[in-house]
């Protein structure tokens, strides 16, 4: 050690003495490296790392889908949401279309446009009221990487270039919303730095009362920090490690507060050395000699522990963690020579001269308070402290990526567009891909596909599915086996039911025709009866005819020849008295045959022989009634007149004469209609042998069809009761009641659903999952994993039981990020405590000191937490951000072991046997200094909050909050209270003599 202290000694000497050459060598390699170096901001552009990393099970899936559903270019997808509130219009579809050709000329930029010009797709992505549409738009920037911030721009300025007048475009999603948070963090960057040196200035005016020193330490701190930027994106150029846009926004913070602190211990102990008498040169010496382990120590926890960060998986820590850690290197060596060099030279000319403190006395009261009641001290330091880190455990940490971003902010106003005409998570649905080692495109596999689906479906928080089977979020209607077989089973049913009703009547109709069969028969032998009847009523007509003229041409001679004819009269008179009676019998028979045929056969009426057949009846049988019987009545009554001589002869005979003529007129219409009826009747009796013969043929067949009848109903009644089982069978969900059938996969519908959920080789399927809470929320992270399990568990028995399942979408990525967060806390803080650990170890070779100021920085660190919970989550009612724990643990830890390590290296020197006293010096002594670097950080810290974004602000608020309570809680009165109450034990395993030869050594330094 003595050897050590040697050569810093020299190396502080020769600082001092070269003073001028050590400024003007900061001075030159800080401006070279400006100039020959990129800005920090222009090597963050072009770094790509993801926000998660590429191996995530979230990010592997994205780049599945990638491969199977687009160009395989796209890392990350962006969307564009258009609105027009009083309705689209044909110059917005033409604007929808315009952007697919203009985007896709970038392909600098964007991999992947959704082409709203397919009919199909276009509908899919306009909503209901058709006030809004939008595109995906894939682009080659991972989410998070800072390559991914010109990207979106480039999107979102053609996107606003071809815009129509009255129509609202915005390009959001969550890559558009980090891209967001990047470029306010970016914009915050200034801002925060102003303030930040604004505050340190002030601050440094009121502690030193003068313009001098507070100049000093601001040009030290402005070369450090011009000089870690430069070289930090020497190293981003040099691929040594990757650097973001929040690396220079916290790298910024820090370095300006802990340069500060470095040049704040270095001032307090050059002016205790002045307060000695010492001179400025070698005061400045002393000075970086006596606080240069410290300051070398608190550098180098603040490294370690920022370093560690490397090892996280997560792009937010390991692009911040080495650019602090670097910066803070750069700044050590810049504190540890250029701030003695420029006391030395301020000193020589009396400008950085101390001045009384008045606090000096306060720190004294307050270091003998501690030396008087330790207990009590430590009892009063502690149960606050506990007390805030009990709240710890009630921290309800944000993944949220929206929240740090004011409404304002372009992809916030991008969901609000699509929530007012959307459903709930329309462009953010979680994605279940299923990579098979087979074509699915066969009705098996899509059957087990929809009963996957329905099964997600049906998970608490789903709002609905969508799949090659429910491109929708329902199923295809026609593809359900119950909506089929119900349909063909009802159709069926229908159909047994005619049938059997059918049945009945054939059996009725081959009755019936047996009956018309034997009926057309009879009509025909009576037909060819009537045909033998009519031709011997026409001879006999003919006879009575050709009598008539007979007794007409006698009568004739009968009246010219009159003489005593009473007895031929009287014969003649019973003649035709007779003949009336016959003919009066034939006027009644065809009277009867006449209305038979016209009023009660069917058939006659029909067959157009038997109707002329009954026209000639109807002539004969008018003629005899008409004509032929009253002839014949009026001829007998003058026969009877002269049988009886009741009349005159010559008037009897002209009334016998009359009569007979009477009679022959009508036998003539007698005759001729005779032989229209027996010509008809022949044509009658051949027309129905002919119906008598096909009516057999027919009652033969219908006898067949009746007899088939019964069976066919057998056969229908099977079938139907078969497709109802089939539909109560299919209804079951254990069956899926899917069923689409091989022709189903050439219609162009199903086509398109094919080209959203299929990939072109068939393999690899996809599920859009709308979930019915906020995709970014917590609950939609652990549903998205029970998802996944559903599905694979659908899966089971199946032919896609081996099938490889991943999820993606903003749910899957913040369970990834989640996860990794959790996992990277572990490893960023075991890394973090054992440097630290080791680091104090090494300076304060104690084990019981080394794990004792560990045990006051991990408690400070609670209740800084615990004090954010309260302050954010139940004051503010904002959940912290996922970044604030691990952010705030590295630089708590480290820099409150800076300060804890500043005082308990002073006790090293005035209390070596662990006395109560030499404590008490330290306290006083430090306290002062302590207070002002803990003020001064935790202004820097909090000057975070000038900056738009919440993340940064909730960050720098934890860590000001957590500096202020180690500074006035445990360095001022936990750590000496428990010093006090370990006496000689805080050193152990050393023994006091060792500290009294160290405290000498260090005393003739």
């Amino acid at each position: 050690m003595p050897a050590q202290r040697d050569q810093v000694a020299r190396y502080a000497r020769f600082v001092v003495r070269r003073a001028g050459w050590v400024v003007l060598a900061w001075l030159a390699v800080t401006a070279v490296m400006n100039v020959a170096v990129p800005q920090l901001e222009e090597i963050a552009g072009r770094d790509s790392s993801p926000m998660v990393p590429k191996d995530a099970p979230s990010m592997r899936a994205v780049e599945l889908m990638n491969e199977e559903f687009s160009s395989g270019d796209s890392e990350s997808f962006i969307v564009v949401a258009m609105e027009r509130t009083s309705g689209l219009t044909r110059a917005d579809r033409g604007y929808a279309e315009l952007l697919v050709t203009e985007l896709a000329k970038d392909s600098e930029d964007v991999a992947f446009v959704q082409d709203v010009r397919d009919p199909a797709l276009r509908k899919a992505l306009t909503s209901e009221d058709r006030q809004a549409r939008y595109l995906l738009v894939g682009i080659t920037g991972a989410t998070g990487a800072p390559s991914s911030l010109r990207q979106v721009a480039a999107v979102r300025e053609i996107a606003s270039e071809y815009a129509p007048a009255g129509l609202t475009v915005e390009v959001t999603g969550p890559t558009a919303t980090v891209v967001d948070l990047a470029t306010e963090t970016e914009h915050s960057v200034l801002r925060i730095t102003i303030v930040t040196i604004g505050l340190i200035a002030l601050i440094l005016f009121l502690i030193y009362r003068s313009l001098a020193i507070p100049a000093l330490i601001l040009t030290v701190v402005g070369l450090g920090l011009g000089l870690g930027r430069a070289v930090v994106a020497w190293c981003g150029l040099q691929d040594l490690f990757a650097v973001s846009t929040f690396s220079g926004s916290f790298l910024t913070a820090i370095v300006l507060g802990a340069g500060t602190d470095y040049a704040v211990f270095l001032v307090a102990r050059y002016h205790e050395q002045r307060r000695l008498g010492i001179e400025p040169t070698r005061a400045a010496a002393v000075a970086a000699t006596r606080v240069g382990s410290v300051i070398a120590g608190s550098a180098v926890t603040v490294v370690l522990a920022t370093l560690a960060m490397a090892l996280a998986d997560l792009g937010f820590f390991n692009t911040t963690g080495p650019a602090v850690a670097v910066s803070i290197a750069v700044n050590l060596l810049v504190s540890l020579t250029l701030t003695p060099a420029l006391l030395a030279l301020a000193g020589r000319r009396g400008w950085a001269e101390p001045r009384d403190s008045r606090a000096a006395g306060v720190w004294q009261r307050v270091a003998d308070l501690v030396a008087e009641h330790p207990v009590r001290m430590l009892t009063a330091s502690l149960v606050p402290l506990a007390l805030l880190a009990a709240l710890f455990p009630l921290a309800d940490l944000s993944y949220d990526v929206r929240d740090p971003l004011p409404d304002g902010a372009e992809s916030n106003r991008g969901y609000a567009l699509l929530a007012r005409h959307f459903p709930v998570n329309e462009v953010l649905p979680d994605y279940v891909l299923v990579r098979a080692d087979h074509d699915l495109r066969t009705s098996k596999d899509l059957a087990v596909l929809e009963r996957a689906a329905a099964a997600a479906a049906q998970h608490d928080g789903v709002e609905l599915v969508r799949g090659v089977t429910r491109p929708l979020g329902v199923p295809i209607a026609e593809a359900s086996v119950a909506h089929q077989a119900g349909l063909v089973g009802d159709e069926l049913g229908r159909a047994q039911g005619e049938v059997a009703e059918g049945a009945s009547g054939a059996e009725r109709l081959a009755d019936g025709a047996g009956q018309l069969d034997a009926g057309a028969g009879e009509l025909a032998d009576g037909a060819g009866r009537a045909v033998e009847g009519a031709d011997r009523i026409a001879s006999s007509t003919g006879r009575l005819t050709k009598g008539m003229t007979t007794l007409l041409d006698g009568a004739g001679a009968a009246i010219t020849g009159s003489g005593d004819l009473r007895a031929g009269a009287s014969g003649l008179a019973d003649g035709l008295e007779a003949a009336a009676g016959q003919v009066q019998l034939a006027v009644d028979g065809l009277a009867l045959v006449h209305d038979a045929l016209a009023t009660k056969s069917l058939t006659c009426g029909l067959d157009p022989a038997c109707r002329q057949a009954r026209t000639g009846l109807k002539m004969i049988w008018e003629a005899e009634r008409d004509q032929l019987l009253p002839g014949l009545q009026q001829a007998a009554a003058g026969a009877r007149a002269l049988a009886d001589g009741t009349g005159d002869l010559q008037t009897g005979l002209q009334q016998l004469r009359a009569g007979l003529a009477k009679a022959r007129h009508g036998s003539r219409q007698v005759a001729d209609g005779q032989r229209e009826f027996a010509d008809r009747l022949g044509d009658l009796s051949a027309g129905a042998e002919e119906l008598a013969e096909g009516v057999g043929r027919l009652r033969g067949g219908t006898q067949e069809v009746a007899a088939s009848l019964p069976a066919l109903e057998d056969g229908l009644e099977a079938a139907a009761r078969h497709l109802r089982e089939t539909r109560s069978a299919a209804d079951d969900p254990i069956s899926g009641g899917f069923y689409l059938p091989p022709t189903a996969l050439q219609d162009e519908d199903f086509a398109a659903a094919m080209r959203l959920y299929l990939s072109p080789d068939g393999r690899t399927a996809r599920f859009a999952v709308l979930g019915a809470t906020d995709a970014f929320g917590p609950e939609a992270s652990e549903r998205v994993e029970e998802i996944r399990t559903i599905v694979e568990t659908s899966f089971n028995g199946t032919r896609l039981d081996d099938a490889e399942i991943v999820t993606t979408g903003m749910a899957s990525t913040n369970a990834d990020l989640r996860r990794y967060s959790v996992s990277d806390l572990e490893v960023i803080a075991g890394f973090a405590l054992v440097a630290v650990f080791l680091v104090l170890l090494l300076l304060l070779r104690s084990l019981v000191a080394a794990f004792a100021l560990m045990a006051t920085v991990v408690l400070s660190y609670g209740a800084a937490i615990g004090l954010s919970v309260l302050v954010w989550q139940y004051g503010l009612g904002i959940q912290l951000d996922w970044t604030v724990a691990a952010v705030a643990f590295v630089v708590l830890v480290a820099v409150g072991a800076d300060y804890n390590l500043l005082l308990t290296k002073r006790m090293h020197e005035e209390a070596p046997d662990g006395s109560a006293s030499g404590i008490a010096r330290a306290t006083a002594v430090t306290g002062g200094v302590i207070t002002s670097a803990g003020v001064i950080f935790a202004v820097s810290m909090m000057a975070l909050l000038a900056g738009r974004v919440t993340t940064i602000g909730q960050v720098g608020f934890t860590i000001a909050v957590g500096l202020l309570l180690d500074t006035f809680v445990v360095r001022s009165l936990l750590v000496p209270a428990l010093a006090t109450v370990l006496g000689r034990r805080l050193w152990w395993p050393q023994r006091p003599a060792e500290h009294a030869a160290r405290d000498g050594a260090g005393s003739s330094a």
